[in-house]
């Protein structure tokens, strides 16, 4: 009987351990820009917070907070380092000053087509140059990402050049993007992406300044039925956590977490994100979008009209104290052995 009795409260024992333990899990509030069905989401957020409890045997749990639920983009960087939320996506070009010499691959065509590369450089961008990292002093760095090129979309217009360009009204939400379209001769209202399809819905707005890539799935591919490739830039992202909160896990948890995130995760998103594209182009052409191309000759002119906005970051981050111009060359010939 005592045999027994002892056998029961070890039971009782371990059972308290097993709850005890799951109760102690980590649990990290992660707040992304996209809806729970975005392609990012259900193929690269979610797999990856999946993976996280997978290799921490369930000591770190991250919870997915959709569109934007805990705050907005613009306020991110703020928001992860005073933990409003633990985890989230800060974009550079939503605040170029605050962080300029990070944005160098915002910059105009330095970013190409394919968002595996983008991301791929940007990584190792990242990794290089301490100057990048001083941006982010306040956070954690998990990882960072692009996205493909950005194309111009219209509701009817059809732009084969700056005349049939100049004085349209586009949406263009980031600091580079917007000066890009003005740059180029349009009218810019400077609008978030997750809010663009509002914009053209109401007229606001004839056309966007986006990558194929979140038109679908936001809808606003609905609204469209012309694409003009240009391959003007591409944004970067930072995924980035709370600092304290990061230092509340385990350093074998955290290895672990890196081990699935840094190039591991640049490669995973970069690479939903150039399926998606491919999907998607096809689907728009089935419903019986047109695309255009910008000629040679054309696509030099837009060239001149905006690459004069490298010279002016690398005026801008001398100011700062930064040499950028380095840091630039090293972004283009990372870019163009890369895309070889």
């Amino acid at each position: 009987m005592k045999k027994l009795y002892l056998a029961m409260l070890t039971a009782l024992f371990l059972c308290t351990l097993i709850v005890a333990s799951s109760a102690w899990a980590k649990n990290i509030r992660f707040n992304v820009m996209y809806s729970p069905k975005h392609p990012l989401c259900t193929e690269a957020f979610k797999p990856w917070a999946e993976k996280v409890s997978a290799v921490t045997n369930g000591r770190v749990e991250v919870t997915m907070f959709y569109s934007n639920a805990l705050f907005k983009p613009q306020q991110a960087y703020d928001a992860v380092s005073t933990r409003v939320g633990d985890m989230g996506l800060v974009l550079p070009t939503y605040e170029r000053n605050r962080f300029l010499v990070s944005g160098v691959m915002d910059l105009p065509m330095v970013g190409g087509e394919k968002a595996k590369v983008n991301s791929e450089v940007l990584w190792q961008m990242y990794q290089t140059f301490p100057e990048i990292q001083k941006d982010y002093s306040d956070v954690k760095v998990l990882w960072a990402y692009m996205n493909p090129a950005f194309q111009l979309h219209f509701s009817k217009k059809e732009v084969r050049n700056l005349k049939d360009l100049k004085d349209t009204v586009v949406a263009a939400g980031g600091a580079v993007n917007a000066r890009i379209m003005k740059y180029l001769g349009a009218s810019v209202e400077t609008i978030p992406m997750v809010e663009v399809y509002l914009a053209m819905q109401k007229g606001v707005v004839e056309g966007c300044f986006l990558p194929y890539a979140p038109l679908r799935s936001q809808k606003i591919a609905d609204l469209l039925h012309t694409h003009t490739n240009a391959n003007l830039m591409a944004a970067a992202f930072f995924v980035v956590i709370n600092k304290d909160v990061w230092a509340e896990i385990s350093p074998e948890d955290q290895k672990a977490i890196e081990k699935i995130s840094g190039i591991e995760g640049a490669r995973l998103v970069g690479s939903v994100f150039d399926n998606g594209q491919i999907k998607d182009t096809e689907w728009m052409a089935k419903k019986g979008d047109k695309f255009f191309t910008l000629d040679p000759a054309e696509r030099e002119e837009w060239a001149k009209r905006i690459l004069p906005i490298r010279d002016e970051w690398v005026k801008d981050v001398k100011a700062k104290g930064v040499n950028g111009e380095p840091i630039l060359e090293k972004a283009l010939k990372l870019m163009s052995e890369k895309s070889e």
